[in-house]
């Protein structure tokens, strides 16, 4: 049987942390990540490049260091094999600083600044990037990540929330189980982790009685704007909606899909795009016109749907 090439990368990265038990919450993140993308996300493990303050301190992780250099290098590994119509996810976790000038990711060594990150990261040749920036002032680096293409999600608003952040632990529980599933597809989008990990947020600093100090948003526009509420109001959440870091096969809890499977699975997430585009465009046409094009959508949908099933 014919299988379909494998169009996902990940890069994980966690910072300096400068402290044992911060130190060890960002490498359970990234454990975390790391494990459900290459078991029950079925990501070949090479396909995964992790960096790490200290790798001795995760020898099962990484050998590589998160430093600048470590940074380039990691980068030039993945630009050498992806594809145009490729996705990269880049998960970070640790800290950040921002001057009111800018941001800058504390590394080993040197600190990029955003700009310096976007440049970096974007040199891969991929179709569509997701960024999840849970440092602290992650805010502050949404404008510099913030183009075409590029799904970008941060920890704070802005570079002046400078506390430790909680995110990047709800974010990745969101796909445990599929936590965050809230549609019931089997799957967690990008926008339904982000939406999983902002309740977290709130209800934990509720919990422990204290001013929430992080306030996590969402860019997929591409302006640069990020909202804490995507919504077709603000423009944002349409990428994110039918973004997401499986293929579409792990919820029918099948094998490796076959290249008909991956066939279908792109159609019906082209479908969905379409039908979210759709709505997103809803005030500027008429209502006999937009439930006429959604009714169309929606036939088309449910046919490679059904199509699915019998696989």
């Amino acid at each position: 049987m014919e299988t379909a090439r494998d169009n996902r990368w990940a890069l994980l990265i966690a910072g300096i942390s400068g402290d044992k038990a911060l130190q060890e919450e960002y490498l359970r993140q990234l454990r975390i990540l790391r494990g459900l993308l290459t078991g029950a996300m079925r990501l070949p493990e090479d396909r995964v490049v992790v960096l790490v303050d200290d790798p001795a301190a995760a020898p099962d992780l990484t050998p590589f260091k998160a430093t600048r250099d470590g940074l380039v290098e990691a980068v030039r590994r993945l630009s050498d094999r992806v594809a145009k119509e490729d996705q990269v996810f880049v998960f970070i976790a640790g800290h950040g600083s921002s001057d009111g000038r800018g941001y800058r990711l504390n590394l080993v060594g040197p600190d990029p600044t955003g700009d310096e990150l976007a440049a970096l990261l974007y040199s891969i040749p991929a179709r569509q990037f997701i960024v999840v920036n849970t440092t602290s002032c992650s805010g502050g680096s949404v404008e510099d990540l913030s183009g075409p293409g590029k799904i970008v999600v941060s920890a704070t608003r802005s570079g002046v929330e400078k506390n430790r952040t909680h995110m990047g632990r709800y974010f990745a529980e969101a796909l445990v189980e599929n936590a965050g599933d809230v549609d019931k597809n089997g799957r967690v989008s990008i926008l339904e982790a982000f939406e999983y990990a902002s309740r977290r947020v709130e209800e934990h600093y509720t919990k422990e009685g204290n001013l929430q100090t992080e306030h996590p948003v969402l860019d997929d526009s591409g302006d640069g704007k990020a909202h804490a509420r995507p919504s077709p109001e603000n423009g944002d959440g349409l990428l994110a909606r039918t973004a997401y870091l499986d293929t579409g096969a792990t919820e029918r809890g099948e094998g490796i899909p076959s290249a008909e499977e991956r066939r279908l699975v792109a159609a019906a997430q082209e479908l969905e795009g379409q039908i979210q585009a759709l709505k997103y465009a809803k005030a500027t046409i008429s209502e006999e016109e937009y439930e006429k094009r959604l009714e169309s959508l929606l036939l088309k949908l449910a046919e490679v749907s059904a199509k699915l099933k019998k696989k």
